[in-house]
């Protein structure tokens, strides 16, 4: 079996192309399926702009923020998949998908910004945007926890990869709290660790946080329920 390898000698590099290949075409489909997805949303946005009406960039970088677990759990699913277990790597990988998982179904709470008139058309235009934004984001984060589960059943004990699941979850509800209301987000955990700790203590007695962590994390595990549901569906049936 051979493995990507860049070997340097007196006449230059020498490339090895791994076989079987680690990243496939097949493998890449779901990631260019939802790049489509995301490039409809920009285009919804686009439209927007054309009104010259004030448009906020933010639902972009949301959006962009929500391609963060995405890629770092296909990343996560390619390795486990192809190397075996490699419990530091992903357990490294796992942090960093938790740190920024919360920014997928975080864009739900940018309906908020809606304002409602009902002649006026532009309200419809922004209720289909906002709509399809939270989405495209939620699928997105949908889609990374699936990956990411599917590696933790691979990389650990069973109970451990169902409690990290399990934990992740409301969690997920915690972090869209800290974000929304507390307006924190995923890289101060480097910028103001001591802050955001404090931030962190005090949301454990706060009764929105509580009441956010519960109600997205049902919404979460309804929705990945349905998902992994379907595709469980479909691979028995191929099996068969």
């Amino acid at each position: 079996m051979k493995y990507l390898i860049l070997q340097l000698n007196r006449f230059g590099y020498r490339v090895f192309i791994s076989d079987p290949p680690i990243i496939t075409l097949a493998g890449l489909y779901p990631l260019l399926l939802l790049l489509v997805l995301s490039s409809a949303a920009l285009a919804f946005h686009l439209i927007r702009i054309q009104f010259n009406a004030p448009v906020d960039f933010s639902l972009d970088w949301n959006l962009f923020l929500s391609w963060v677990p995405l890629v770092t759990a296909f990343i996560a699913d390619v390795l486990s998949s192809r190397f075996g277990k490699l419990p530091l790597t992903i357990s490294i990988l796992s942090i960093l998908w938790l740190l920024f998982f919360p920014n997928a179904p975080y864009m739900i709470t940018d309906l908020v910004h809606l304002s409602v008139d009902y002649g006026r058309d532009l309200t419809w235009h922004d209720v289909i945007m906002l709509f399809y934004y939270a989405q495209v984001s939620m699928i997105n984060g949908l889609v990374s926890l699936y990956w990411i589960h599917r590696t933790w059943h691979r990389t650990f004990p069973r109970f451990l990869a169902i409690a990290m699941f399990a934990v992740s979850i409301p969690l997920a509800g915690f972090g869209i709290f800290l974000g929304r209301i507390g307006r924190w987000n995923s890289w101060d955990i480097l910028h103001n660790p001591s802050e955001l700790f404090e931030a962190l203590l005090m949301g454990l007695t706060d009764r929105t946080a509580m009441l956010l962590s519960l109600e997205f994390g049902l919404l979460i595990s309804v929705s990945y329920l349905v998902l992994w549901s379907l595709l469980r569906f479909r691979i028995r049936s191929s099996n068969n």
